[in-house]
């Protein structure tokens, strides 16, 4: 049997590695379970080193860090050399922790491995910190990254009110889905406008977010605002679109330009141009400080179910 972790990182993983190989090891028996360093490429590059022995003592206490103790990687997928490394060894069973470009990789190997007659099994676990699987309630770490994203906002809650026409900007995943936006802005409840991809808005006008930031600070005094990171989606105008893509990843996802610094601009020179209201903004990006973190205990829990 072989485990390997994909793409970037999310709360959560080492709890999956290490209820897999408890599975394995006394539910099933399996006496031969290797973990594979830095994702796809580790299959076939360095296998002395790469390729790595598990066993229940080896991963008892990897619950409690964050990150992966694999290691992960974008891309580096080859099939071919895959597979040739999977017989070679006879291994039987792989289990592939991973998001879109990942599970696109395990699709290729499965078809690919039933065209040779290879009996390989490859099983795919969805790892999307936005929660943006269809048919499924929850994803892990999705509840522990909500939970680490209220307290983010409460930081910037505190920078907004504690200035004067202070507004508290943070940002958080979510590239098609706004989830972590909405249910962090929820658990905070102290969140005045949260921007997701899912639900159309406009930037100007009367309805549109700059008339109704200005509106918030005039009543209030200050205005805290969540975005998503594919939250342009949602724009209504096409043409107020003021980021673009830069460039994909490894995996063939799309990168975008950073939506809360690009946002940032827009509000202070159009309150300041069209209100001649002067800003106290501070930015938040919370992003890396979220993925890295240990599973909290109810996504713990879901990843126990689910091996």
């Amino acid at each position: 049997m072989a485990i390997v972790t994909c793409g970037g990182l999310c709360p959560g993983l080492n709890v999956v590695i290490r209820e897999i190989v408890m599975s394995l090891a006394f539910n099933y028996e399996v006496k031969e379970i290797y973990g594979i360093k830095w994702g796809y490429k580790g299959f076939y590059t360095d296998t002395d080193k790469n390729w790595v022995r598990l066993n229940p003592k080896d991963v008892a206490d990897i619950h409690k860090m964050g990150g992966t103790i694999l290691g992960s990687s974008r891309g580096g997928f080859d099939g071919d050399k895959i597979l040739a490394e999977l017989t070679r060894r006879g291994i039987n069973q792989v289990y592939i922790v991973g998001g879109d470009g990942t599970h696109r990789g395990i699709n290729a190997l499965s078809l690919l491995a039933a065209e040779r007659g290879l009996g390989i099994t490859f099983a795919g676990i969805p790892k999307t910190i936005d929660n943006d699987i269809p048919l499924i309630d929850y994803s892990f770490g999705f509840a522990t990254s909500c939970e680490v994203a209220a307290q983010m906002i409460d930081s910037a809650y505190v920078e907004a009110t504690c200035v004067i026409n202070g507004v508290g900007l943070i940002k958080l995943m979510g590239r098609h889905s706004g989830y972590i936006a909405m249910n962090a802005s929820l658990i905070h409840a102290g969140v005045d406008f949260c921007l997701v991809p899912e639900n159309p808005f406009e930037l100007d006008g009367p309805n549109g977010l700059y008339e109704q930031v200005y509106q918030r600070i005039k009543e209030q005094g200050h205005c805290v605002i969540v975005v998503a990171e594919g939250a342009e989606e949602g724009l209504i105008n096409e043409k107020e679109k003021f980021t673009k893509v830069v460039n994909k990843d490894g995996s063939g996802n799309i990168k975008l330009d950073d939506v809360g610094e690009a946002l940032k601009e827009r509000l202070i020179s159009n309150l300041k141009e069209k209100y001649s209201l002067g800003i106290n903004l501070k930015y938040i990006d919370p992003t890396y400080a979220i993925r890295s973190i240990r599973a909290n205990a109810s996504d713990t829990v879901m990843c126990a179910k689910l091996a």
